[in-house]
């Protein structure tokens, strides 16, 4: 089925895993796919996800601030606790994404009944530094990464 995360009727007690790629960061209510979610797996199932990282969602442009040489000086984090639409420049696009705080994700799961399982701060590994611009990924967290579950 062709459909938005929040049309999706997710029929209860169905799935044994929910996969959730780079998405998560474009829904407003945020909860209320995890309640879908909670609802649509059977005890024991597995809901993995990854979004942007709440850090790189916090700042409106998502891009370095660069110094006059063009160098990546900083990454800015600014509105961190105030939730919402960020409007930025993203892969060559004009993008709405929505900002939820690393609590808002976390406690949205536990709140809702899952269990956490594993959470991830993605980094590259050390054998993709020498491609250029990569080392600076190490200077904040880009992605987060979740295996949440539904109690047996």
């Amino acid at each position: 089925r062709i459909c938005g995360i929040e049309e999706y009727e997710y029929p209860e007690n169905t799935w044994d895993c929910v996969v959730s790629n780079l998405a998560l960061h474009y829904i407003e209510k945020i909860e209320n796919v995890f309640q879908n979610v909670y609802k649509t797996l059977k005890p024991g199932g597995i809901f993995l996800f990854n979004i942007e990282h709440p850090v790189f969602t916090a700042g409106v442009g998502q891009d370095w601030i660069y110094t006059e040489a063009g160098k990546p000086q900083h990454w800015p984090v600014d509105n961190y606790f105030m939730p919402g639409e960020r409007n930025t420049h993203f892969l060559g696009c004009e993008v709405v994404k929505q900002h939820h705080t690393l609590t808002q994700i976390l406690m949205g799961l536990l709140k809702n009944g899952f269990t956490l399982e594993a959470v991830e701060e993605a980094k590259p590994p050390e054998e993709m530094m020498d491609i250029p611009g990569m080392k600076d990924e190490l200077r904040r967290p880009m992605m987060l990464l979740v295996k949440a579950a539904v109690k047996k």
